[in-house]
């Protein structure tokens, strides 16, 4: 193969856009999320809390149970006329002050949905790490196949150089460094690899499989498009953020608590009805009810300091919220500011860098035709069209990493 032909093939093979056939192609990454929302044990524990904090509701809201009491009295019956044992069944029911029930049902409903929010943010969380380990791994196989098409055309190259150094048209140094350039690309398949692993194993268990499974090679991503304001993204951060939404619940169930400490000044009521029971019957009128009231004799030592307790728990809850809120708005900016940046890489080495590597090749490749270019700036600028087109993976990857991360401080899909 003459030098031109392989100088045709260098700027084609690095110039087309590399793609896998269809059939190899697989696991898109939205099944990837449905897969780990179902199956991932993070995601799955949080959804069992927010269940058992739901079943608490229905707990608060009821009365406590009621006690029977059955007694049978000797003594009473030794004094009275007949001699006979007195024998009587009561029911009794504690029944607190009716605001009490509704507040303590208030605070179990706020609990489930701080439970729910708690749920939603760690399913936000993990399908924003799936998504980045998929961008991982779509990058590691895209510079596996630029390595390998680098790979191919330097072993061309390599052969050619021997052949002219052969001939005594070359020099020594243009097959060595050829040689060099291939163990290189060598070492970094090596070093791919390991990776290719290592980020497979990751995406495995955050979707509960083996690490060890092999998923195959990921499906191409679709295009980034995205020009959305950055105080567009700080209003659905402040509305959607799950991690907000269960603090500004848990400010409320706080002030339910605190007029439920208001309301402990209020009495309780305990209701209590017995019946006589002689002959194995009810004895007709023999029966008695009482009523009785909790009085909140030592509020001065309870009931005072629970108020302050209650007021102190929620003046810190609001306290929280505001750090909360401070946090996630700068994740917000940090995140917008990631994706500006790199999406203007990503636009940089397809708009001049790439090209212009490609010019440069291509440039090189006349002069070495000509006899103006020597064969180790050919190779360097070789060298640096593949840097080029690694580093735009980089930045594409950087860039679908940063999207993932501001989804999930905005709390909803970008």
């Amino acid at each position: 193969m003459d030098i031109k032909s392989i100088m045709i093939l260098t700027v084609i093979a690095l110039s087309a856009p590399l793609a896998c056939p269809e059939s190899v192609r697989s696991h898109p990454v939205d099944s990837f999320i449905k897969e780990t929302i179902a199956s991932n044990p993070e995601i799955l524990a949080a959804k069992s809390a927010f269940e058992s904090a739901s079943a608490g509701i229905s707990q608060a809201a009821s009365l406590d149970d009621p006690e029977i009491w059955g007694e049978y009295d000797r003594i009473t019956g030794d004094r009275s006329s007949s001699g006979d044992p007195m024998t009587t069944l009561s029911v009794s029911q504690d029944v607190p002050f009716p605001t009490k029930v509704y507040l303590r049902a208030k605070i179990a409903s706020k609990l489930a949905k701080m439970a729910y929010e708690n749920y939603k943010a760690k399913e936000r969380d993990i399908v924003s790490r799936v998504k980045s380990a998929y961008s991982e791994l779509v990058l590691i196989y895209s510079s596996i196949d630029i390595d390998k098409e680098n790979k191919n055309v330097l072993d061309q190259l390599s052969k050619t150089a021997t052949t002219r150094y052969g001939a005594g048209k070359g020099t020594q140094a243009e097959a060595l460094k050829a040689q060099l350039e291939l163990a290189k690309v060598d070492n970094e398949l090596i070093m791919l690899e390991q990776k290719r692993l290592t980020a497979q194993a990751r995406l495995n268990v955050l979707v509960n499989k083996d690490p060890g499974t092999d998923l195959g090679i990921p499906s191409p991503e679709p295009a980034i498009e995205f020009n959305r304001p950055l105080d567009e993204i700080c209003r659905l951060a402040v509305d959607n953020n799950p991690e907000l939404k269960a603090y500004r619940y848990a400010i409320e169930r706080g002030k339910a608590a605190y007029d439920l400490s208001l309301n402990e000044f209020l009495p309780d009521i305990s209701l209590k009805f017995k019946q006589m029971v002689g002959d194995g019957r009810f004895e007709d009128g023999a029966w008695a009810g009482m009523v009785g009231v909790t009085i909140p004799l030592w509020f001065f030592q309870k009931q005072a300091f629970g108020v302050k307790e209650m007021k102190s728990d929620l003046e810190m809850l609001k306290a929280e919220y505001k750090g909360k809120e401070n946090s996630v708005l700068f994740e917000v900016n940090d995140a917008y500011a990631r994706v500006v940046a790199n999406k203007k890489l990503v636009e940089l080495y397809e708009m001049a860098y790439i090209p212009q590597a490609l010019g440069t090749v291509n440039s090189f490749m006349k002069g070495y035709e000509a006899g103006n270019a020597d064969f180790l700036s050919l190779i360097d600028s070789q060298r640096m069209l593949i840097s080029f087109k690694l580093e735009r993976y980089k930045a594409l990857l950087d860039l679908r990493i940063a999207l993932a991360d501001l989804e999930r401080s905005a709390g909803t899909d970008i």
